[in-house]
């Protein structure tokens, strides 16, 4: 029963924290966005200040998915610093409650909002990022041709080799590819790359298993040049991974990224970044729990032994070295110098452990 009511009590008391720390981390982020949006198209077009809080509200959920590992840094500091202060872990901890028991609550709350925060609010910030690049757009008058990109390169992987295809314009709405070009490599016995042939072709438009190919040359060594009016070539491409390859990987949703990384993968594209961003998603439990716990480390401190602020001052900071590390690893996992599941899952883990550590040293001596 006294369980009961301390993990009701606990998280009650966690969730005002958080609610205090998320409102005045919101409406930081707000007030910038909205100065920056101000400053970078009201100053340009004549825009109301209601447009520009739009933009601003849609880019929200976004900047919420950002900065909650910090809302959950300084909401669990802000409820158990207050805590601490008024002297309640002490009655908690002499009534013979653990420090595992009190952060029972904290804790599988973390782990609840990083799953929240992938499943729910992560496919909310997409599309609102989405939005947000065509409401600007529009206010700009930005005149975009639907569907068309900038020249592209792609490299698709076979059985005996591999083709590069380059192309001036990728034109989503009739998936085609403008002015594209095929150039055929095999691999002979050592793997050394020769080219088989080349295809420049007016259009190449991708339909199931191949590219059909419009008013085309084919080049080969050794061979005259043919003119090809209608031609097929066989391709692993299919539609999603050729036109959200080049999207960001932050705009795409939770749900959409395995697919996308399984087809581009079969295809033999780049997709490192988007396994970067599947795998943070999948350690957000865990980076929140991390936050938690960095926060838990800074504040079980008895605030009657002295020190309890400036504990509390070194989780903040541990939680902005945790924050870092993770960057500079994220930077390293898209340049593929580190596999993107060690890039995404190595510094919420290697934090947690050096809070749990530092917990368990602090309760069980």
């Amino acid at each position: 029963m006294i369980g009961g009511r301390l993990n009701r009590y606990m998280m009650t008391q966690t969730l005002t924290g958080l609610g205090l720390a998320a409102l005045t981390i919101s409406t930081v982020i707000i007030l910038v966005d909205f100065v920056e949006q101000s400053r970078a198209i009201g100053t340009r077009v004549d825009a109301s200040t209601l447009d520009l809080l739009s933009l601003t509200l849609l880019k929200t959920p976004a900047l919420l998915e950002t900065t909650l590992p910090f809302i959950f840094l300084f909401g669990i500091l802000t409820s158990l610093f207050r805590l601490n202060r008024r002297s309640e872990l002490i009655v908690m901890r002499a009534s013979g409650m653990s420090a595992w028991r009190i952060l029972t609550a904290p804790m599988l709350l973390a782990i609840c909002a990083g799953i929240a925060g992938a499943v729910a609010l992560n496919p909310l910030a997409a599309m609102g990022s989405a939005e947000f690049q065509n409401r600007r757009d529009q206010l700009m008058n930005v005149q975009r041709a639907t569907g068309v990109e900038e020249p592209i390169w792609l490299r698709e992987t076979s059985e005996d080799g591999f083709t590069v295809i380059a192309a001036t314009a990728l034109q989503e709405n009739r998936q085609e590819l403008m002015d594209p070009t095929f150039y055929i490599f095999t691999l002979d016995e050592n793997g050394v790359p020769n080219l088989d042939r080349r295809i420049d072709a007016a259009q190449a438009r991708l339909s199931d298993g191949f590219w059909q190919i419009i008013d085309a040359v084919e080049r080969s060594p050794n061979a005259p040049t043919r003119t090809l009016q209608e031609e097929t070539l066989p391709t692993q491409i299919n539609r999603q991974a050729l036109f959200e390859r080049s999207r960001s990987p932050e705009g795409v949703s939770f749900w959409d990224l395995p697919q996308l990384i399984s087809s581009a993968r079969e295809a033999g594209l780049a997709t490192e970044r988007y396994e970067l961003r599947w795998h943070s998603l999948l350690a957000l439990p865990l980076t929140l729990l991390a936050a938690t716990l960095i926060a838990a480390a800074a504040t079980l401190r008895l605030h009657r032994l002295g020190g309890a602020a400036a504990f509390a001052l070194a989780g903040g900071l541990a939680g902005f070295v945790m924050f870092f590390l993770q960057e500079l690893l994220g930077s390293m996992g898209t340049t593929g110098a580190l596999p993107p599941l060690t890039a995404a899952w190595a510094a919420p883990a290697l934090t947690a452990l050096i809070a749990l550590t530092y917990i368990a040293s602090t309760e069980d001596g």
